[in-house]
This record gives structure tokens, C-alpha cells and sequence, in this order.
């Protein structure tokens, strides 16, 4: 479930010279905003962000940097749109962020065997489309030592302290405006300490600082104010795009969506390292005729769902003892064949290639949805088309991100 670098086309390079031009987001604090820690202090990052103006996600911490003191506690807060995320800390969070960190330009392209063996000792968040979530990527896991099974759900119990030794230290798939909160040991060792997303891996990223208990930090009201500011440089980076979503228009000067009703799914900014996603439909309200069709042409993790209802629109499901899995029936295609587990291959950055990979037929009745649609991102951007055969007004959402959604009015209604 690894989200698509819309748009941008970003590859390794980016995602590697973005992880660490983040590290340096704690710059430039007010020198009267240091001190040093007279008993614990609480710490809190923003996991994602949020714009009252815009429908945006972003694959960010924010601050990406947090320095503390042993015996402090951090507060990941997820304030996102619904973009699914982790924090995953310990030693295996630490070498692989590492060594992905150290690559060359030429490397990041093509990541030598040791830097994705690092990799491979986390769990990937999915096995694949039907096979739902894994257990120890997906809920809360815990371990002194070794690895995290790949299927298997981790041993319970209670969250403990971090202390800086254990192997693996996961808060799970974030809930709406969920907390995940670590509280340091006295006894952690002074050091940098990596955490990353498994959905999103190396390039969603960020460092907890341990500094000697006489060493001064920036309050958390400082820190975290700095990890706002670096939220409003992100968020002007999808101003233009945003813009131009609004009225259906893809980011990149001379590209235009095939078809006589398109509409954009998502978008983002252009050749930039914005963490940043607009999760809107552009444009929002579209009018056809009895028979008429819509493409939908996907950036990024979306589906398009009609006639939802709870249950079946969102695609995280909370058990009764609060695991979390994917919601099939909000993530499931209903009503013909969704996105092809291959994605279509031939466009190049010069010329992005279009290509409609679903097309079906709809009465208005029921339910009916795409389906998570995954692998679209440039130079290949699929369309998802559905003719409408009868009048009428229908309002359609993205099931992965809230307040996402649109309507098509068929005939006069």
C-alpha cells in the first residue's frame, strides 16, 4: 500500500535527498526557546498533516526531528485525512533508515542487496492485495529482540518503555486521530534513534534525538512549532497544483486528461520533493447525459465508491478488542472488475500515457465501487470508467481519505 509520489515521478533520489534535507527542520530555533529538562517533558510529532483549506495528506513527521532527554516521552499524534500510517522504531527501524540514508544518487536507483535486506527485515505492511494487513505491521508489536514475523501476530503484551535495545517497536496503523505515546527510559543511551512508516518505508522518516541530560533542547512548544513551519513550506508547494485540480487540470503544462467527462483523482506537485498529496476529485461536480460516461484518472491510493454507508466506507476496520484490518468491502471492487494487478507500462516522462484499465456499466442502484486503485502514478496514470444508464444525481467518495468526494448528475435531474 505504498502511496504513489504523485505527478513528481519521484525516484529514490528524491525520496533519499528528502530524508535527509529533513533533518536539519530543527534549525534556526530561538536560542531563548533551549533549555534543559527539569524533570520529563512531553514531546509531540504529528504523524501526516492537515490543511482547513485543502483535502491534503502527507508523507511526513512533523517535526521530522525531535531532541529530547532520557526519561521524556513523545507523542505521535496521526492528524491526517486517512492516508494510512505507522511509526516503527528499534534497532531494525534504525539500520534500514540508516543505510538507505548513505546511499549515492546512482545507488538510490538501484539499492544494493545489502540496503534492501535491512529493509526486508520489517515487515511489509501488506503480502498483497488479498491478503490484508500484517499482523505485526498493522497492530501494535513490541520486541526486546529478532524479527517480527511476516505472518504470524506478535506475542502480547503490555507496551513497555524505550530504552533504546529493543529490535522492534511498532505503533500499528494509525486510528483517526489516534496517539501512539513512547515514553523514553531513564536509562536510554544517548544517540539517534530512527523511526519510519512501513507503508510508506525509508521515505517517510524521522529521528529521535537523545542528547546528555546537560545538554539543552528547544521546549516542545518550540520544536513542535518548527514542525508547523515546516508543514506551511510544504503545503505552499501544492498551492498551483491544488488550483488546477479544482478545475480538473493535471499539474504538468501541455498534459490534459483523454475524454469527454474526465475527472482528476489526487495530484501533487510536479518535479519537487513535496511530501505533500491533494486527496480531491477535480472537478467535483460533472453533468452527462442518460448514457453518459465519467473516466476517473487515478494519482495515488484512491478508489471511487458509490452508495456507501459505514460500513463500507473506509477501508480501516477496528475489531472489538481494537486490531485493525483492511475493510473489504470498502477496498474491494463491487459491481465488475477493478484495478489489474499488473500496471500498464509505455509512457515516458516526456509523454505521459493514459490508459483506461476498468470500464463497466451502472443502473444507479446499490453499492458500487472501484475498488483501491494503486499503481497509477506517472509516467502510466490508468482511468476507471462507469456509464450511467439512468437519471439521477449520485455522490461518490474515495474510501482511503475522508472528505473526499464528488458528484455526476445524469440527465436533467
Amino acid at each position: 500500500m505504498r502511496r504513489s509520489l504523485v505527478w513528481a515521478a519521484l525516484g529514490t533520489v528524491a525520496v533519499v535527498a528528502l530524508a535527509a534535507s529533513a533533518l536539519g527542520s530543527g534549525a534556526g530555533l530561538n536560542a531563548r526557546a533551549l533549555r534543559v529538562a527539569a524533570g520529563s517533558q512531553t514531546f509531540t510529532v504529528n504523524v501526516d498533516g492537515v490543511n482547513k483549506k485543502v483535502n491534503e495528506s502527507f508523507d511526513a513527521y512533523f517535526p521530522s526531528v525531535v531532541s529530547v532527554h532520557a526519561g521524556d516521552t513523545v507523542v505521535f499524534h496521526y492528524v491526517g485525512v486517512g492516508e494510512p500510517h505507522t511509526v516503527a522504531l528499534g534497532s531494525l527501524a534504525n539500520a534500514a533508515v540508516s543505510a538507505f540514508d548513505k546511499l549515492s544518487p546512482a545507488q538510490a536507483n538501484n539499492p544494493p542487496k545489502s540496503a534492501l535486506a535491512l529493509d526486508a527485515k520489517l515487515p511489509q505492511f501488506t503480502n498483497g492485495p488479498a491478503s490484508g494487513v500484517v499482523p505485526a505491521a498493522g497492530n501494535p508489536c513490541f520486541l526486546a529482540s529478532g524479527t517480527p514475523s511476516s505472518k504470524a501476530p506478535c506475542p502480547a503484551g503490555a507496551q513497555p518503555a524505550f530504552d533504546g535495545k529493543q529490535s522492534y517497536y511498532d505503533s500499528g496503523w494509525f486510528k483517526a486521530n489516534e496517539k501512539f505515546t513512547v515514553h523514553l527510559s531513564s536509562s536510554t543511551p544517548a544517540g539517534s534513534y530512527r523511526f519510519m512508516c512501513l507503508v510508506h518505508r525509508e521515505f517517510m522518516q524521522g529521528t529521535i534525538k537523545v542528547v546528555p541530560s546537560g545538554t539543552m533542547v528547544a521546549s516542545p512548544a518550540a520544536q513542535y512549532a518548527s514542525g508547523q513551519k515546516q508543514l506551511a513550506t510544504d503545503e505552499a508547494g501544492l498551492v498551483a497544483a491544488a488550483k488546477l485540480l479544482a478545475q480538473g487540470k493535471p499539474p504538468i503544462p501541455g498534459v490534459s486528461l483523454p475524454g469527454s467527462h474526465p475527472i482528476l483523482v489526487g495530484s501533487g506537485a510536479p518535479g519537487s520533493n513535496d511530501p505533500g498529496q491533494i486527496d480531491q476529485f477535480g472537478p467535483t461536480l460533472v453533468h452527462i447525459p442518460v448514457g453518459g460516461s465519467v473516466t476517473w484518472w487515478l494519482a495515488g491510493l484512491h478508489t471511487i465508491t458509490f452508495n456507501s454507508t459505514k460500513a463500507d466506507n473506509d477501508i480501516q476496520s477496528v475489531a472489538k478488542n481494537g486490531d485493525v484490518q483492511i475493510n473489504g468491502k470498502a477496498a474491494a471492487p463491487v459491481g465488475g472488475p477493478g484495478e489489474p494487478p499488473k500496471p500498464p507500462t509505455g509512457g515516458t516522462q516526456a509523454h505521459i500515457k493514459f490508459k483506461i484499465v476498468a470500464s463497466q456499466t451502472w443502473n444507479g442502484t446499490g453499492f458500487h465501487n472501484s475498488g483501491i486503485f494503486g499503481n497509477s502514478q506517472p509516467p502510466n496514470i490508468e482511468g476507471y470508467k462507469l456509464t450511467f444508464t439512468h437519471a439521477g444525481t449520485y455522490k461518490f467518495i474515495c474510501t482511503v481519505h475522508d472528505n473526499m468526494k464528488g458528484t455526476v448528475v445524469v440527465g436533467n435531474s
